[in-house]
């Protein structure tokens, strides 16, 4: 338990260290996070697959993770804002060469799944993460909400589960979560995402912002536990119990981030829209 607390706690301080950084150098700074927890990302699910993809593909999703955010920088600030479009090239590439490989070598359908999955998880997902990250102000929301809500939400889980318990939320993904886990969960998402909003005050005229961040704390803490239960799949179809060994007690980045990069992606499109 200490030494999960300790890994705990050095990750909150590098987030905080990264947000400062964002807020008051440089926001181009946070790229570098995600660059990490995409290259770490997809080194961890490449190897929990590696013997359900086809053999180049281990080899080569390390080094499309490793191109990932430099196309995407490139694109963004030399080619004005067109980031998203050089990532998503990168990736229909890597997409394409898999299928015409599996085509050519008859593959079976199963395994060309395992494998786009390879370059799809994590790093299109952190796309988000590129994109809000460059919203300006309301990339510094997004990004904050991402953090804190998705963490709030499964500690809150975690102890509500634990006094609680009850019936199983899907035993065959996840023996420990249950109902009452998720929705204690679900409460501490919203309680988080209004705690942001009257600490940082966001300077969007909403009609009732109160509501808008109440109604984006329980969404988003919907999307936490399926991004949690999603990861669960994986490691359960490949028989591991954590994605990676990088933080002590905690397990790899997958492990930790699940659920906040679909949580990201959702607070993105808002941000994004509204």
């Amino acid at each position: 338990m200490l030494i999960r607390t300790i890994s705990g706690a050095v990750y909150v301080i590098i987030l905080a260290l990264f947000f400062l950084l964002r807020q008051f150098v440089d926001p181009k700074i946070f790229h570098a996070l995600t660059c990490f927890f995409i290259i770490v990302g997809t080194f961890e699910i490449a190897r929990a697959l590696k013997q359900k993809i086809i053999s180049w593909a281990y080899y080569a999703s390390l080094v499309y993770a490793v191109l990932f955010v430099p196309c995407y920088l490139l694109g963004q600030y030399v080619f004005y804002d067109l980031g998203y479009l050089f990532a998503i090239t990168l990736f229909m590439i890597m997409a394409v060469a898999t299928c015409l490989y599996s085509l050519v070598k008859d593959i079976s359908v199963q395994k060309f799944l395992w494998t786009a999955l390879v370059f799809f998880y994590p790093a299109m997902l952190l796309l988000a993460m590129l994109l809000a990250n460059d919203l300006g102000y309301n990339g510094f929301i997004v990004l904050l909400l991402a953090f804190v809500i998705s963490p709030a939400s499964d500690v809150f889980a975690y102890l509500v589960g634990s006094m609680i318990g009850g019936k199983k939320l899907c035993p065959r993904l996840s023996p420990k979560k249950t109902w009452s886990g998720a929705i204690g969960g679900t409460i501490g998402g919203v309680v988080a995402s209004i705690a942001v909003y009257f600490i940082f005050l966001p300077s969007e005229n909403f009609f009732s912002p109160v509501l808008l961040f109440a109604m984006i704390g329980l969404v988003a803490s919907i999307v936490n536990i399926f991004g949690d239960l999603f990861e669960s799949f994986i490691k359960r179809k490949v028989g591991i119990k954590d994605m990676g060994k990088i933080m002590p007690g905690h397990g790899g980045v997958l492990d930790r981030i699940d659920g906040t990069m679909p949580v990201t992606l959702f607070l993105y499109l808002v941000f994004l829209f509204v």
